[in-house]
């Protein structure tokens, strides 16, 4: 296997970067309609997981920007100590939110749907699921 270059590193954390404000967004906004009982909510697992993973895909990615800029320097002989304590509990961060939004993906379907909100057919399998107050509303 090559030798990974700096710049992929520097490119792959700037692609996580600009990626995760567009996800907080997303991911919190499904939780406010949720919670407020807007007419439309779109909610999914995977939407409630990205709230979860963002501070390990933060570390993560400041992690590769620190190799990249060591391999670049070429000061990478040096051992690099990562703190395992930070590392662990993001990591028990992200594992909390698999589990809790697989759960709560559960509940928020029979939560909306025994109070009266209707689910729309999705278009694709990856898309969120839509609950809606009226089924004139589905698209």
């Amino acid at each position: 296997m090559g030798d990974v270059k700096p710049a992929n590193m520097y490119l792959a954390s700037a692609i996580i970067i600009f990626f995760l404000p567009i996800g907080i967004y997303v991911s919190v906004s499904s939780y406010i309609n949720y919670f407020l009982k807007s007419d439309i909510i779109s909610y999914s697992f995977p939407l409630g997981l990205i709230i979860f993973s963002v501070p390990l895909l933060v570390w993560v990615s400041y992690w590769m920007i620190v190799i990249g800029y060591r391999k670049q320097k070429e000061t990478f002989k040096r051992e690099m100590k990562i703190n395992k304590k930070i590392t662990n509990s993001l990591a028990m961060m992200s594992i909390f939110g698999i589990v809790f939004s697989f759960f709560f993906s559960f509940y928020v379907e029979y939560d909306l749907t025994s109070h009266g909100y209707v689910k729309c057919h999705k278009k694709s399998i990856h898309a969120p699921t839509k609950y809606i107050i009226s089924k004139d509303m589905c698209e």
